[in-house]
């Protein structure tokens, strides 16, 4: 299963542009580490060369949340849930 991590980053304006760069910083490391890291051993699960795109952005309350970007079976779907509860990430609803 090839598995591609995006993100969904804030948008600053003069207001806020500190916190949301800080914010968006965090976004993009911790894409990178469930990417190459974390959700790495899902690879070899199969069906191997299925897609699955997951996108990773905060909510209104600066919460990091995910969501499964394309179609997917549920057994693959219950599977990266289950991986990102261990991680302590959420569901987007």
């Amino acid at each position: 299963m090839i598995i591609t991590v995006q993100t969904t980053l804030l948008k600053e304006n003069a207001d806020n542009q500190f916190i949301f760069k800080i914010l968006n910083q965090k976004l993009l490391e911790k894409a990178a580490e469930l990417q190459h890291f974390s959700l790495r051993h899902l690879e070899y699960i199969d069906p191997i060369y299925d897609d699955v795109v997951i996108y990773i952005t905060y909510n209104e309350k600066n919460q990091l949340r995910w969501y499964i970007a394309n179609d997917v079976t549920a057994d693959i779907t219950t599977l990266i849930n289950k991986e990102m509860n261990k991680l302590g990430l959420q569901l987007l609803t």
